[in-house]
């Protein structure tokens, strides 16, 4: 689409929580979680469109879509592989590798870029923004765009606390906690922390 020179649009894919091992090993074969199931193919619609009608703001813009494959929105943290599961738990890694293969393929000459998710992908983009914008040079101009990735901590209808809980398994299953800003940990629960970003942000 347009010059590397001017912007990029970086696109992770949301796809839910996987909560413990289970939920993990079960989805592990399907379309969902592994590679070998997907389309080959993906439609790039809304804001990655390049129809200036549908999208006048960002139709002529570098679109990168990620998918998302880690199940803990790119935080996972564990130092080892489990050898009766091989479930690595290493999002936040996956991340970074992610970020830097794509600047050394041209991305680092963008000017503007903007870090773009949904759903669980947009907690990727409210927990790594900072990361995310880290990794460029310091003259490039970078954003985030988390559009329905904001999870509420209230009770349900039946009056649970289910986000808090499932959220705490996530963390304790991946190991997220060494990935979450400690400005937020050293004051809450690391199950608590959505993120204290110092990168300019938006929420749809």
């Amino acid at each position: 689409m347009g010059d590397w020179e001017y912007r990029c649009l970086s696109c992770f894919t949301g796809r839910g929580w996987r909560n413990n091992v289970t939920t993990c090993l079960a989805q592990g074969d399907t379309r969902l979680d592994s590679s070998k199931h997907r389309a080959m193919e993906l439609v790039f619609s809304r804001i990655l469109s390049n129809i200036q009608s549908f999208n006048p703001y960002f139709y002529d813009w570098n679109i990168i879509k990620v998918r998302y494959c880690d199940e803990s929105s790119f935080t996972g943290g564990a130092e080892t592989v489990n050898p009766a599961t091989k479930l690595h738990f290493r999002g936040g890694r996956i991340f970074i590798a992610i970020v830097e293969d794509l600047l050394t393929k041209g991305m680092e000459h963008a000017r503007n870029a903007i870090l773009s998710v949904c759903s669980a992908g947009g907690l990727t983009a409210i927990g790594n923004c900072d990361k995310f914008h880290s990794l460029w040079p310091h003259n490039t101009k970078v954003k985030h765009l988390g559009d329905a990735g904001f999870f509420i901590k209230a009770k349900d209808v039946p009056g649970n606390q289910h986000t808090e809980a499932f959220h705490t398994e996530v963390v304790a299953t991946h190991g997220s906690a060494k990935n979450l800003p400690a400005s937020c940990t050293s004051g809450m629960k690391p199950d608590l922390v959505s993120k204290t970003s110092h990168t300019p942000n938006s929420l749809v």
